[in-house]
């Protein structure tokens, strides 16, 4: 007999084996019986499975009187170096697939099988007693975004990653169901990502089942500029919190996000990149702006959530980078934390103590009536010079207490010195000093001393 069709039929004769072996273990019990192959009871199903080999599967199907509608179909299949092959199934009834329930067999040297692992699913047909002749996965898509919507109904919602079917869903009872299965990923311009799945009977049209599937992973990629030197989130630093679907990271987590302008002045949508690594884009002597932004700026979520209890602002903190072109400044402009990439006296202007100074300002704009003005604007720009240092010890255990040091292209210059604020050449270090009008960043230069 052909060598190939002989591997076929042992195959064939495997998964109905196992179907034969589990059918023992049922009980009179209506609902639909799992049966998940963790080792030890693989070893034994493998034994028993070698023992029988050379039955082929049309006896096997009489043995437990199988209908005709179930089946495995062949997902993959790949042999590894110890010459095994694994062959992955997925477990179908009258042709549509049952959720979640897969085989993987390997098959050794001799023929033996040497590995058995997954979930399959008996009494399926008890449940299901027909299937009908019309099916519209792609409506119950539709409906289900409209009910997420609701979520905020004033909100710009975007939709992506789309995905629809209709499957075999077993219940937490054991109850077999034919249901539309739809996922895609949601979120606005204020954020609020997700990745829901939704399980929707197709007789009654009731949710059975819905979660939230979106996956938080870290991004790696380098960091840093000419100055500070090269740096890599995995390495020299944890990675940077990312949502991962389909191979897609984005940077929108539940704390914060970081749009990329592309050197325009306006965006909503947050940067992606194939996972894990990131490395757009390196300018002006910086390696990664987009990395350290979303890294920096989580760094001062978190300092503010376990230093002050509260998180720096009401909502999701935005980050967005690369604002036009050679533009030399960072600002909040109420809602984001918004930087350029420098040119002749800066590097792009995403560090640690700009960033955690910027949000900041937002989170005196939610918790304070201090205007950006007067002896008030001084105080304003002073806090958030003094929050910036406060975030380089709260990851560094150490501080500089100069503003802006790490983007200024002197050597060894700064923006501010905290330590001695006149030595920019315009900042106050005390009350005397003080004048009506003066730019309050050179007026904070009183608090940033007593800091």
């Amino acid at each position: 007999m052909n060598k190939k069709r002989c591997l076929s039929r042992k195959i064939s004769f495997i998964i109905l084996l196992v179907f034969v072996l589990c059918s023992f273990m049922a009980t009179s019990s209506w609902a639909a019986k799992k049966v998940e192959f963790y080792q030890a009871k693989a070893n034994d199903y493998i034994k028993l499975l070698n023992k029988n080999k050379d039955k082929e599967r049309s006896a096997i199907g009489k043995t437990l009187g199988l209908t005709q509608d179930e089946e495995f179909k062949l997902l993959g299949k790949r042999t590894d170096f110890n010459r095994v092959t694994h062959y992955r199934y997925q477990q179908s009834f009258k042709g549509i697939p049952v959720w979640g329930m897969q085989t993987n067999v390997g098959i050794g040297p001799g023929n033996n099988v040497v590995r058995l692992h997954g979930t399959i699913i008996l009494d399926t047909p008890r449940d299901i007693a027909g299937i009908p002749a019309s099916l519209d996965p792609h409506g119950a898509l539709k409906r289900m975004k409209e009910l997420h919507k609701k979520k905020d109904k004033g909100a710009q919602w975007h939709f992506r990653n789309e995905e629809y079917g209709t499957y075999i869903y077993i219940d937490k009872k054991g109850k077999a169901h034919l249901c539309y299965v739809v996922s895609f990923f949601a979120d606005t311009e204020k954020g609020n990502p997700s990745q829901f799945i939704y399980f929707i009977d197709v007789k009654t049209g009731k949710v059975l089942h819905s979660f939230d599937m979106l996956n938080y992973a870290a991004g790696t990629g380098p960091g840093g500029n000419l100055k500070t030197g090269y740096y890599y989130y995995g390495i020299d630093y944890p990675g940077f919190c990312v949502t991962e679907a389909a191979g897609t990271c984005t940077m929108d987590c539940p704390d914060v996000r970081t749009i990329d302008l592309d050197h325009g002045t306006s965006g909503t949508t947050p940067y992606s990149y194939t996972c894990y690594e990131n490395t757009h884009e390196e300018i002006n002597g910086a390696y990664c702006p987009l990395n350290d932004a979303q890294f920096f700026g989580q760094v001062t979520y978190d300092m503010y959530n376990n230093w002050y209890g509260v998180p720096p602002v009401p909502f999701q903190l935005t980050i967005k980078c690369h604002y036009s072109i050679n533009f030399e400044g960072a600002w909040w402009d109420g809602s984001s934390v918004v930087f350029g990439d420098g040119n002749t006296v800066f590097y792009p202007l995403g560090s640690l103590d700009v960033i955690s100074h910027e949000a900041s300002h937002g989170f005196t704009q939610n918790n304070s009536d201090l205007i950006y003005s007067g002896q008030s604007g001084g105080i304003n720009d002073s806090f958030s010079d003094i929050a910036g240092e406060a975030a380089e010890y709260y990851l560094r255990d150490s501080c500089d207490y100069m503003c802006g040091y790490d983007i200024f292209k002197d050597p060894d210059g700064a923006i501010r010195y905290l330590y001695d604020p006149p030595l920019d050449g315009m900042s106050i270090d005390h009350v005397d000093d003080y004048y009506e009008g003066m730019d309050v960043h050179y007026s904070s230069g009183i608090f940033n001393k007593a800091f």
